[in-house]
């Protein structure tokens, strides 16, 4: 089996798995908690971007 088809056979189980997780326990936010997480991820993302890209150009 090519090493592609084991990539995308354990990240489909791995969706599977967190989607019957959260399906099965909800949480519901406040609006403070969602503007907390809004500004940790508009923070990360950029940064795993720049992170990627250096590795890619650099490494």
């Amino acid at each position: 089996m090519p090493p592609i088809v084991q990539i995308l056979l354990v990240l489909a189980i791995a969706i599977v798995g967190v989607l019957m997780f959260t399906s099965r326990n909800p949480t519901n936010l406040t609006e403070e908690q969602q503007m907390k997480y809004a500004k940790i991820i508009r923070i990360l993302v950029p940064l795993v971007l720049i992170g990627a890209a250096i590795r890619y150009f650099f490494f």
